[in-house]
């Protein structure tokens, strides 16, 4: 018995301290593959995909990454920050790691929708009421009247008087609308000055628009309506006009021009 109570506590010891080669083994492999994280994944490629508006040299710079930088250590939040507050057309970033030195910077740009009066000037915004520039007649936009711009900057959102607030707010809401059903470019002004309704230009007819409400209902029946009345000769091609949607729900009425 007592052959086996000697023998028995060398073993425990063997075992005790294998677990703590064991643990010590993992802490070194671990060790050694963030040394190697740091040592070899650097940035040595960067690309840029998905955009119009910018170069790629632009947007590299806005990003703030540079060749040397550790690869997997780069934060694609502070990347997205960066480069969205610098660049205002630029909508999302996303980024894609190329082991073991490369990194592709892809980004979605937003489009200019609307034109809208300030103090200094007219802006170009986005369907999201996003600040884009100034506008300068290049790029074609919706012209909006009865609405202006209070300290606008590049970046910001778009911020009106207290008296214009609900204004303000159906004017996202339908640019939002017209984005959607990929209208934008068929639409050339739009005017907020009546206070109960809202006319936009489409194509070479007017849509009177109640002011709030169901701007998606609104633009489906209104664009139903001008086939409808193509399609069964009640309206003749090329013949402009105005087709008021605030008479009556449900219907439209159209008056030519």
């Amino acid at each position: 018995m007592a052959r086996q109570r000697r023998h028995s506590r060398p073993k425990r010891r063997r075992g005790r301290f294998g677990g703590l080669y064991k643990v010590l083994s993992i802490l070194l492999v671990a060790a050694a593959i963030i040394v190697a994280c740091v040592v070899f994944f650097r940035v040595n490629t960067i690309e840029v995909a998905g955009n119009v508006r910018y170069t790629a040299e632009e947007i590299i710079e806005a990003s703030g990454v540079k060749t040397g930088d550790n690869l997997i250590a780069l934060s694609g939040s502070r990347v997205s920050a960066a480069i969205r507050t610098q660049l205002p057309y630029v909508e999302g970033v996303a980024l894609q790691r190329a082991y073991p030195d490369g990194l592709v910077i892809r980004v979605t740009e937003r489009i200019a929708a609307a034109s809208v009066d300030s103090a200094e000037g007219r802006w170009l915004i986005s369907a999201q009421g996003k600040l884009l520039e100034r506008d300068n007649g290049a790029i074609q936009a919706i012209q909006i009247t009865g609405l202006t711009a209070v300290g606008p900057y590049a970046g910001g959102m778009l911020q009106a008087a207290e008296e214009e607030s609900l204004t303000l707010d159906y004017v996202k809401q339908l640019l939002a609308v017209l984005e959607r059903n990929g209208m934008l470019g068929d639409c050339t002004a739009l005017d907020c000055s009546s206070a109960i309704s809202m006319t936009l230009d489409y194509g070479i007819y007017r849509l009177r628009l109640p002011r709030g409400g169901d701007f998606e209902y609104y633009i489906q029946l209104a664009r139903s309506a001008l086939t409808q009345g193509l399609e069964e000769g009640k309206l003749q091609e090329g013949q402009g006009g105005l087709l008021d949607l605030t008479v009556a729900e449900g219907k439209a009425y159209f008056r030519s021009d």
